[in-house]
C-alpha cells in the first residue's frame, strides 16, 4: 500500500510538472509569436527611412523603377483585358501574375499601385518573419527565436528596398517552405509548394533534386509522394501557362536564354578587374532589364557558365548523397546559392533567395554563416544602389574590387553550406515514422526502455 501511495504521489507530481512545463512553453510560444509580429511591424520603420527622399521630395528611387516601369505596366495592361504572353511579352512565369496584378485594385495611378505593391510585400515579409520564428522554435527551441529574428532584422535593414520592390521574397518563401515540408512530415505539401514556387521563379524547383533523391533511396517507405506532387503541380502549372499564352510561353523562356553577362555576376568581376589592369576595352550597357558587360571574353564566359552551373550542382549534391544524415534543407539552400553564383545573370536581389535558409542554420555552422551573410548584405547594399551608377557601371576600380569581394564571400558561404554540418538534430527533416536520424532512433530506444521499465514496475 505504501508503494502504491508513493507511486500515485509521483504520478501526480509528474503531471503537475508536465502541466507547468506545457504552460511555460505556451507562454514562450505566444511571446515569440508576438515578438515576430513586432519585428514584422518594425520592418516598416527602416523602409520609411530609406524611402524618405521620395516621400518628402518626390525624387525617384532606383529600386522602385521596377515597380513603376515593369510591374505597373503589366498590371495596367491586364486590367485593360490584354493577356500576358499572348498580347505582350512577360519575362516572369505565370505564377508571378497574382503578385504583380493584385495591387492595381488599389488604384490605376502609379503612386497608388506603388504603395499597394509595397504594402503587399510588407505583408509577405511579415509572413516570412512568422515562418522563420516557427521553424527556429521547432528546430532549436523557443529561446533561440529572439536572437534569430534580430539577425533577420539586421539583414532586412540593408535589403528592405529590394525586398519590397521585387517579386523575389515570394519564391524564396515558397522554396524554404517546400524544403521544410518535403523533408519533414508532409512531402506532398512540399512537392506542391516546390512546383508552385517554380512557377513564380525557376529556382524553387532545385528543392526537388535532394528531396527526390532522398525519396528514391527509400521508395517503399516514401512512395515518392513528394515527387509525384511536384511533377503534378508543375505539369498543371505549365499547361495553364500554355493555355494562357500559347507560343508566347517560349518567347518568355527564350528571353532568359538570350541574356548576356550581367555586371554583378561571378564571371564579370574578374573580367572587369582584368580589363582595368590591362586596358582591355569593355563597357556596361543596358540589356534585358539590367546592365550587361560587353567585352571580347563575355560570350565565352556565358557559354562556359552552363557547364560551371552543372558542375556546381553536382559538387553540392555529393556530400548530401554520401551521407544520409546531412540536412536536406541545408542542401537545398546550398543548391540555390550555387545556382546564383554560377549563373551569368546575378542581380542584387538574388541573395534574398537564400535568406531563410541561412537564418535557420543551427550550431556552429549557423554562427559562422549568419555574420558572413549579414556582411554580404551590407556589401550588396553598397554595390546596389549606393555605388551602382556612380561606380560599377562606369567600371571604377573601387566598385569592381567591392563586387569581387562580395562574390568571394559568397563562395565562402556556399562552401560552408556544402561541407558544414549542423550540430543539432533536425526533427523537422525526418519523415514521419521512418526515424531518419540517430536522435530519433535514440529517443525511440529510450521510449522502449521506459515502457519496459513500467512493465517491470507493475
Amino acid at each position: 500500500m505504501r508503494g502504491q501511495s508513493e507511486g500515485a504521489t509521483s504520478q501526480r507530481e509528474g503531471r503537475f510538472h508536465g502541466n507547468s512545463e506545457n504552460v511555460e512553453n505556451a507562454r514562450t510560444c505566444t511571446r515569440n509569436i508576438g515578438l515576430a509580429a513586432v519585428v514584422g511591424l518594425a520592418c516598416v520603420v527602416p523602409l520609411l527611412l530609406t524611402i524618405s527622399p521620395w516621400l518628402l521630395t518626390g525624387r525617384g528611387i532606383e529600386e522602385f523603377t521596377t515597380i513603376d516601369d515593369l510591374y505597373y505596366s503589366v498590371a495596367i495592361r491586364v486590367s485593360q483585358g490584354r493577356v500576358p504572353y499572348r498580347d505582350f511579352m512577360l519575362e516572369y512565369p505565370i505564377g508571378s501574375l497574382p503578385q504583380i496584378v493584385l495591387p492595381i485594385l488599389a488604384g490605376r495611378s502609379v503612386p497608388a499601385y506603388r504603395c499597394a505593391y509595397i504594402a503587399e510585400m510588407l505583408l509577405i515579409n511579415a509572413l516570412m518573419v512568422q515562418v522563420l520564428a516557427w521553424q527556429v522554435g521547432r528546430r532549436e527551441g523557443l529561446t533561440a527565436v529572439p536572437r534569430r529574428l534580430g539577425w533577420y532584422f539586421l539583414c532586412y535593414f540593408f535589403l528592405c528596398r529590394m525586398i519590397v520592390s521585387r517579386i523575389d521574397l515570394v519564391p524564396a518563401l515558397l522554396a524554404f517552405l517546400a524544403a521544410v515540408e518535403w523533408f519533414g512530415s508532409r512531402p506532398i505539401v512540399g512537392g506542391i509548394l516546390a512546383g508552385l514556387g517554380g512557377l513564380v521563379k525557376i529556382f524553387p524547383v532545385l528543392v526537388a533534386i535532394p528531396a527526390g533523391l532522398r525519396e528514391l533511396s527509400r521508395p517503399r517507405e516514401t512512395w515518392l509522394r513528394g515527387s509525384i506532387a511536384f511533377v503534378g503541380s508543375s505539369v498543371l502549372g505549365v499547361a495553364l501557362w500554355y493555355l494562357l499564352g500559347g507560343p508566347g510561353l517560349m518567347t518568355s523562356i527564350l528571353y532568359h536564354v538570350e541574356r548576356g553577362l550581367e555586371i554583378g555576376s561571378l564571371y564579370a568581376g574578374p573580367l572587369m578587374l582584368l580589363g582595368r589592369l590591362t586596358g582591355e576595352p569593355m563597357v556596361a550597357e543596358p540589356g534585358h532589364g539590367s546592365y550587361e558587360l560587353q567585352c571580347a571574353m563575355a560570350p565565352a564566359a556565358v557559354a562556359a557558365s552552363r557547364y560551371v552551373q552543372l558542375l556546381a550542382l553536382v559538387f553540392t549534391l555529393v556530400p548530401f548523397v554520401r551521407s544520409r544524415r546531412r540536412s536536406g534543407v541545408q542542401c537545398a539552400g546550398a543548391l540555390i546559392l550555387g545556382l546564383i553564383l554560377t549563373a551569368p545573370v546575378f542581380s542584387p536581389q538574388f541573395i534574398i533567395w537564400v535568406l531563410p535558409f541561412i537564418l535557420v542554420m543551427s550550431g556552429s555552422l549557423g554562427r559562422r554563416a549568419r555574420p558572413l551573410y549579414a556582411l554580404i548584405c551590407v556589401l550588396t547594399f553598397l554595390i546596389y544602389p549606393v555605388f551602382f551608377h556612380r561606380g560599377l557601371i562606369p567600371l571604377w576600380m573601387s566598385a569592381v574590387l567591392l563586387l569581387n569581394l562580395r562574390n568571394s564571400l559568397l563562395i565562402v558561404l556556399w562552401l560552408l553550406m556544402v561541407f558544414g554540418t549542423e550540430s543539432v538534430p533536425q526533427p523537422a527533416e525526418l519523415i514521419v515514422n521512418h526515424g531518419d536520424s540517430a536522435g530519433s532512433a535514440h529517443a525511440h530506444e529510450e521510449g522502449k526502455g521506459d515502457r519496459g521499465g513500467k512493465r517491470g514496475h507493475h
